[in-house]
């Protein structure tokens, strides 16, 4: 299954490759408990959550800190991201197909007016 969030351009503090920051990517899939694995009720929760999701322009933060000591206040952050609701399989090919009719129309468009003498 497609992940409900992602993130395709993070970089996390102290991942270097010769000096330069590392460059990554990341997935999140909102799961369904063991006992309700492919449950039609669990499903339907997802997908309303992803749904939420994007209507209301929500995102996820996270934040990795290093437990160094007794005092969580002072341990170290490694991290922090946002993730962002994907548009689930459905919302892309509806957003894709007037696209591609937008892009069919108007690549025929200036074929016609090419040769306005031909019938």
């Amino acid at each position: 299954m497609k992940p409900q969030m992602g993130n395709s351009n993070l970089q996390i503090e102290g991942f270097m490759n010769n000096g330069q920051a590392v460059n990554m990517t990341a997935a999140g899939w909102i799961n369904e408990p063991k006992e309700m694995k492919g449950s039609p009720e669990a499903m339907a929760a997802i997908e309303q959550i992803q749904s939420l999701m994007l209507q209301h322009r929500l995102v996820v933060s996270f934040q990795v800190r290093a437990k160094q000591g007794d005092d969580p206040t002072q341990w170290p952050k490694i991290g922090s991201w946002t993730m962002f609701p994907n548009q689930r399989e459905q919302q892309q090919q509806q957003q894709q197909a007037p696209q591609q009719q937008q892009a069919q129309q108007q690549w025929q468009q200036p074929q016609q007016q090419s040769a306005p003498w031909r019938s």
